[in-house]
Formats: C-alpha cells, sequence, structure tokens
C-alpha cells in the first residue's frame, strides 16, 4: 500500500514538475504593490499598468498606440518590449498585451500554443499572420505583422546624395484574454463618441433603402 502511494505521490509531483505555465501569465494577479515593484506604471485614464523595454530608437511607445493598434514608424531594437495590464472594474485584469520583437520569443510563444493550446487556429492576411488558442480559461493570440520602412539616408537638397533605404522588421504581439470586460475612462469616452456618431448615422438613409 505503501508503495502504491508512494508512486502515486511521485507521478503527480512529476506532472507538476513538467506542467508548463502559460507565459506572462503571473502578471493576472498582481497587486497594485507588485506591479509597481516591478516596475509597471499605471495609467489613471487607460486604467492599464505598462511596463516598456527600450533599447533601440523607439524610446516613446505609446500605450495607447498598443490598445489602438497603432504601429511605430522607426525601427526598433530586438530587445524592446512592452507589456500592457488592461484592467477592468474591480482591479481585475481583463487582458495582457505583450509587443516585442525577438524571433526566439516569437517561436517559443508558438510552441507553446501548438503544445499546450486548444482549437489552434491559424489565418493569414498580407503581411499579417495570427494564431488563436483556448489555454484553460483564457483565449490566447499571437500575431506576427511584418514592417517595411523606406526612408532617405541623408538630409540634402542634392539629389545625388539621397539614398533610398528600405529596411523591414517583424512585429510580434502575445494576447492573454481573461473574458473580463476592460473599464477605463478612455474606453468610456471612445464609447461614448461611437454612440454619438451611430445615433447621426441612423438619421441617414443607407443604399438598401433608397433601392
Amino acid at each position: 500500500m505503501k508503495k502504491v502511494l508512494i508512486l502515486t505521490l511521485t507521478l503527480c509531483m512529476t506532472l507538476v514538475a513538467n506542467a508548463q505555465e502559460l507565459p506572462y501569465s503571473k502578471y493576472l494577479d498582481f497587486s497594485k504593490a507588485e506591479f509597481k515593484e516591478n516596475g509597471f506604471k499605471y495609467d489613471n485614464d487607460t486604467n492599464t499598468w505598462a511596463l516598456r523595454k527600450s533599447n533601440g530608437w523607439n524610446t516613446a511607445f505609446n500605450v495607447l498606440a498598443i490598445i489602438a493598434d497603432a504601429h511605430e514608424d522607426i525601427r526598433p531594437a530586438k530587445k524592446d518590449y512592452t507589456i500592457v495590464v488592461q484592467m477592468g472594474k474591480e482591479d481585475v485584469a481583463a487582458y495582457i498585451k505583450v509587443v516585442f520583437y525577438k524571433d526566439d520569443t516569437y517561436h517559443k510563444l508558438l510552441t507553446f500554443m501548438k503544445d499546450n493550446g486548444e482549437n489552434l487556429l491559424e489565418t493569414s492576411s498580407g503581411k499579417l499572420i495570427k494564431h488563436q488558442a483556448f489555454y484553460g480559461n483564457y483565449s490566447l493570440e499571437l500575431n506576427m505583422e511584418q514592417h517595411i520602412i523606406s526612408r532617405t539616408s541623408a538630409r540634402t537638397i542634392d539629389p545625388k546624395t539621397l539614398k533610398n533605404v528600405d529596411e523591414s522588421y517583424n512585429e510580434y504581439e502575445f494576447i492573454i484574454n481573461t473574458g473580463t470586460e476592460p473599464w477605463s475612462k478612455y474606453l468610456e469616452k471612445q464609447a461614448a463618441k461611437k454612440a454619438k456618431r451611430d445615433a447621426k448615422g441612423k438619421k441617414k438613409q443607407s443604399v438598401d433603402e433608397m433601392m
């Protein structure tokens, strides 16, 4: 009996040891004090905690740009990254969005989703490749998008010395959705503006109504 019990305990410990933790999920349970201790900055208007690491030209990465899916027009360094934790009401995390540029990190996350995710779905459109999967109560999203930059090599009025420089880089985005509704003053303002635009739009007849 003791041998069976010891064997069972050993097996359980092995399973726990081999279980992979969802990357970045630890931030879902962070308290305000833990966010501050780990270098996160709180934005009261967006109700987000953000950690930005910049090693290159990309020194002014805006949290609002990440939320709105906007993009920088300067090539970032491979080590650059931004982690944004969007909170809902009552200090419950709605989602985590990680923006980074390192290829190895992308492949590690993709491998994790393939090995541990459920209902993995891959879609592509133009320069965007999207992977989606479920992990327990979370929905995961991993995106890869190629950006191309065209610029001149020098500021001069002499066209003979101008050279076009074309550079490309991949921007990666990893999102963990908890199912909690995001909430912030910024989102409330955006929703109010949309409702106002929709109300004005209803006064106009559609093409179908004109038939």
